[in-house]
């Protein structure tokens, strides 16, 4: 057996490195994808509900790159000449035709009544001010609360922006499930990754206390120190 192979402590400060490196690597792709690209927002008004009440802590998926109809965005609401990020739901997108004509129980869809069952009580046209016809701009959006009585969405927006819409530009995000298997995925990866680093933290003091004490020994009795035979060897 080699000199090296003797040292004291050697192979748990082996693992000791091995584990820091895992463990950030964990904690790195984890954290930056699972906590920094997938944050937790919480809702602050009932204009959501049922799907998100108020204080209700929602995570959103800042690397969308693609919106469809029916997903719930975050974006910029600037373009509404507001200074904040608000939450609602895409109804319609570029060049869809969406309209609603009172008397009617549903907006319509490119013709066609729009099955929204998210939407509060079953009423999809709640609070709405008045009649629209709009078709949707390329690179934008048609959005509106699922609280259609208590949502200050594109139906009031006319005077504000293009057709009461959002740009898709301005989209920072799209909801996702507490359990999407990417999240939770990512989540895990950043815990285990701060479980090893913590593990290969202790794992390096075992070993730099085992040198130290070998060392020490060594300075007493050159024969512990692994560099020549004991009596009697």
């Amino acid at each position: 057996m080699g000199k090296q192979d003797r040292v004291p402590g050697r192979r748990l400060g082996v693992a000791s490195v091995a584990m820091l490196v895992l463990g950030a690597l964990l904690g790195c792709v984890g954290g930056l994808g699972g906590y920094f690209f997938m944050p937790t927002k919480v809702i602050p008004s009932d204009h959501m509900r049922p799907t998100l009440t108020t204080g209700s802590s929602v995570v959103f998926n800042l690397l969308t790159v693609k919106v469809n109809r029916g997903d719930v965005v975050l974006f910029d609401a600037s373009a509404w000449g507001e200074q904040h990020q608000s939450v609602e739901r895409v109804v319609a997108v570029g060049g869809d035709h969406i309209a609603y004509t009172p008397g009617d129980r549903t907006l319509t869809l490119n013709g066609k009544p729009l099955d929204e069952p998210y939407v509060l009580n079953g009423d999809p046209v709640a609070g709405s001010p008045g009649p629209f016809s709009v078709t949707v701009p390329k690179g934008r959006l048609f959005v509106l609360g699922d609280n259609r009585g208590n949502s200050a969405d594109s139906r009031f927006r006319f005077q504000d922006s293009e057709s009461g819409t959002v740009p898709l530009s301005d989209v920072n995000g799209a909801l996702v499930d507490q359990g999407d298997p990417l999240l939770v995925g990512l989540r895990s990866a950043a815990l285990a990754g701060l479980a090893v680093l913590c593990a290969g933290a202790l794992f390096g003091a075992v070993a730099l206390r085992l040198r130290r004490r070998a060392a020490a020994a060594a300075a007493v009795h050159p024969a512990y120190a692994g560099l020549v035979p004991p009596p009697g060897g």
